[in-house]
């Protein structure tokens, strides 16, 4: 199904690591910087104080549990959004957000009773102001072909191994589920497909007039 999106327009990329989704996040905003669209490209955790803190975390360089972090990125999405997100949105441009919540319950959802805190704690610091993504794409991709994208890479995180990448596929469909109602997700079969493909799926879907 393709949307006709009013602008403004907040477009988050979600999917494993290894899915493609940041490579997508950028090649979409490059698109619409040739249109001379006004855009903002943001990444979570944030490059903020809280988000570096966040980033350093997922990278294993202090031990933290599992619902500190959820914390933490609770935090660090609540100072980017009202720092960055939603000044740009207020000036009528596109912003596209490279994870957002969703990524949260998928990697810190560790089971239905933590999932339900993670949400909560997400709804405590998103108030009623914050806007909610106008579409979500999710960048479907096997764990194993993720895992062989990832063993290219120098810069694994904890959460880079197969078992857990298989345990986070889940739980994005469970958070997914939870959210059918308010939140509009979109996902895209990323595993066969060439970049090129992928980016066609994403524009066809949000209708930009070029």
């Amino acid at each position: 199904m393709t949307t006709q999106l009013n602008r403004p327009q907040f477009i988050v990329l979600e999917g494993l690591d290894g899915s493609g989704k940041s490579t997508q996040a950028k090649r979409l905003a490059g698109r619409l910087y040739d249109l001379n669209i006004p855009r903002f490209y943001a990444r979570q955790p944030s490059t903020n104080a809280v988000g570096q803190l966040a980033r350093m975390a997922t990278k294993g360089d202090f031990p933290l549990e599992n619902e500190a972090i959820a914390l933490l990125f609770a935090a660090d999405r609540h100072q980017h959004y009202y720092e960055k997100i939603a000044p740009e949105l207020e000036r009528g441009n596109y912003v596209i957000c490279d994870r957002y919540y969703y990524s949260n319950m998928a990697y810190q959802g560790t089971d239905a009773a933590a999932m339900e805190r993670v949400i909560a704690y997400n709804q405590a610091v998103m108030t009623a102001s914050a806007k909610r993504p106008d579409i979500v794409f999710f960048l479907d991709v096997p764990p194993k072909e993720c895992m062989r994208r990832l063993s290219q890479r120098s810069d694994i995180s904890i959460y880079e191994t197969l078992p857990r990448l298989e345990q986070m596929r889940e739980r994005y469909f469970a958070a997914f589920e939870r959210l059918k109602k308010t939140d509009h997700i979109v996902i895209i079969d990323a595993a066969d497909n060439s970049h090129e493909s992928v980016a066609a799926q994403i524009w066809a879907h949000l209708k930009i007039s070029e």
